[in-house]
């Protein structure tokens, strides 16, 4: 199957009211010189797990200045929502208070976040 990159329009989460909020206190939390807390971890692991649910808008052309002598030359778009995201692996959120972390929870971490980095979503592509 052809695949073809699309630029998204828009990025729209699912599973969170806040998701900037919660990163902008993230920042706060486990600024440089902080103590990093197993409920910071979590809740990054749950930023991380919102998007699974996550999708994005996108415009789809159904016709680009046909050509030859027919069709009135004109270029038209829809509004689409692509589908959810494929194969992203969700981030550990059980990181228990008052253990330490390890090299271990944060390579999962690492792992879960560049998994992100690869994922795909399908679209339905009108073509007339």
């Amino acid at each position: 199957m052809a695949t073809t990159e699309r630029t998204a329009k828009a990025l729209v989460y699912t599973n969170s009211g806040s998701q900037a909020g919660e990163i902008s206190s993230l920042r706060t939390a486990i600024a440089s010189g902080s103590t990093i807390f197993a409920n910071d971890l979590n809740r990054i692991s749950t930023l991380i797990n919102n998007l699974n649910g996550h999708y994005h808008t996108y415009d789809d052309a159904y016709q680009l200045a046909t050509y030859g002598n027919s069709g009135d030359r004109g270029n038209y778009y829809e509004d689409k929502n692509t589908a959810g995201p494929d194969s992203i692996t969700a981030a550990p959120t059980n990181t228990a208070a008052d253990t330490s972390i390890t090299a271990s929870r944060h390579n999962e971490l690492k792992d879960a976040v560049n998994n992100i980095r690869s994922h795909f979503h399908e679209i339905n592509d009108r073509t007339g």
